[in-house]
């Protein structure tokens, strides 16, 4: 059955596309945000668990390193660092010690990192061999929905909405049971090159 999805034209009209129109679509996006081997960002990120009034917010600061990892530092409420890479997600403390860790806060870093990884490296075969990635143009924005492509992170993982214009500026994360993460980014800057206190923090010991 021909696969459908749906672009904005401006605000109001829906025109059908094809497949083909859709990878068209993610790599102009990809290309459009793969400008620089080095993005930093301020971050906010809240936990809204269907459980729960209240919700749960953390901020802090974000450096992806386009031959390095992410690197994800909380400064509120309270002070931790994560870094993210091929070989996983790993905390480290203020004496520089590293240990695994797979904690609420840092699974949502975890996925927004891999999310932003992909399209910030122009390379989506990583996402498109765990999600169907639809995206939509809109007037200044675009947004891309990924769906689990396995039925066993379906049954946790609803869908992710990633969304921006020059830059991923959010990522959405709806599971399955109703818990909802959003994160948005905010002061994103471009360089070259990492600093040399992130240079540091990204070195992994052999």
């Amino acid at each position: 059955m021909k696969r459908r999805t749906f672009l904005f034209a401006g605000l109001l009209a829906l025109l059908p596309v094809s497949a083909h129109a859709d990878d068209a679509l993610l790599k102009e996006i990809a290309a459009r945000v793969a400008d620089s081997p080095v993005l930093r960002a301020e971050f906010s990120q809240t936990k809204t668990l269907a459980a729960m009034r209240k919700p749960f917010r953390i901020a802090g600061h974000f450096t992806y390193a386009r031959d390095a990892g992410v690197l994800w530092q909380v400064a509120s409420p309270y002070t931790v660092r994560y870094l993210i890479d091929a070989r996983g997600t790993v905390e480290i403390g203020p004496d520089g010690q590293r240990k695994a860790r797979a904690s609420r806060e840092a699974a949502g870093a975890a996925q927004a990192g891999q999310i932003m990884q992909a399209l910030l490296s122009a390379d989506l075969a990583p996402l498109q061999s765990s999600f169907e990635l639809k995206p939509v143009r809109g007037a200044d924005r675009w947004h891309v929905t990924l769906t689990p492509r396995k039925a066993e992170v379906a049954r946790h993982l609803e869908h992710i909405t990633v969304a921006g214009n020059t830059a991923v500026e959010q990522v959405d994360i709806f599971e399955a049971g109703g818990d909802h993460t959003e994160i948005r980014f905010t002061a994103i800057e471009r360089d070259t090159r990492l600093n040399d206190a992130e240079t540091a923090l990204f070195a992994r010991p052999d």
